[in-house]
């Protein structure tokens, strides 16, 4: 009796004793220590809250989506005009819970002077992935900074549950 329950513990035992000792050597230095310590230019902080969710530079323009909690205004969008910064606050409406705030597109048109920001209510479920039925509030903000150029209008569209509109258009 005492004989089946040792084997029985070898076989859970064994084969966890083992699984560290029948795999290759991790990549770096031939001893198995990896040197290379440092973050990569590559790598991104893992908190979604912090973390800006797109760059866009087309020409001196590049902006940056950040996330929010707060969604005030569902379906609208305010815009700050600075000298060489715009800021955009938008609330854009998506039809599950899987659904993300992205930034699709900034365009600035030199001769009008007119800056276009493009955000997105995205679905980033897997295929087998289950999302609420139900519309969310996605809160976010962008960061747009413009070297030496000064748009005198700002449209803001959204490309969400109620369609690609234009909630905001402000000129100087």
């Amino acid at each position: 009796m005492h004989r089946r329950t040792v084997l029985s513990g070898l076989a859970v035992a064994l084969p966890l004793a083992l699984a560290g000792c029948t795999g290759a050597a991790p990549p770096g230095d031939s001893d198995g220590t990896n040197t290379t310590d440092e973050q990569s230019e590559t790598d991104a902080p893992t908190n979604e809250t912090e973390t800006p969710d797109e760059t866009v530079t087309p020409g001196r323009i590049s902006a940056n989506l950040v996330p929010r909690e707060e969604c005030p205004n569902p379906g609208a969008a305010t815009v700050s005009l600075g000298d060489e910064a715009v800021s955009v606050v938008g609330c854009v409406v998506g039809n599950n819970g899987c659904n993300v705030p992205r930034l699709q597109e900034v365009d600035y048109d030199t001769e009008s002077r007119e800056l276009v920001v493009v955000v997105a209510a995205v679905d980033e479920s897997g295929e087998d992935e289950a999302c609420t039925e139900a519309l969310v509030n996605l809160g976010y903000e962008v960061e747009i900074e413009a070297d030496g150029i000064e748009p005198i209008s700002v449209r803001v569209v959204h490309d969400d549950v109620d369609g690609r509109r234009t909630v905001v258009d402000v000129t100087r």
